[in-house]
């Protein structure tokens, strides 16, 4: 399953994106590849084509449970 984070590199979001891969990691198995994005204040979650979350439209960073919960469901709508 290919899950992305796509952050803000002036905003300096990485450390951010890792920790949130590293947990996502952990609790699913799936590893985040993490984009650098020159969108000022962009924190993008899109799992297989799909965008799961947007700090664009939603005016804050995800909070990892509700990921997780995101990609479980995602994942079992899959049938994986």
């Amino acid at each position: 399953m290919k899950l992305s984070i796509e952050y803000c590199a002036t905003c300096n979001y990485r450390p951010i994106a890792a920790a949130l891969a590293r947990e996502i990691e952990q609790a699913t198995g799936i590893k985040a590849e993490l984009i650098h994005s020159h969108v000022t204040g962009s924190f993008e979650i899109t799992l297989k084509g799909n965008r799961l979350f947007s700090k664009l439209k939603s005016n804050r960073f995800p909070d990892s449970k509700e990921l997780i919960t995101l990609i479980e469901k995602q994942e079992s709508l899959d049938g994986n």
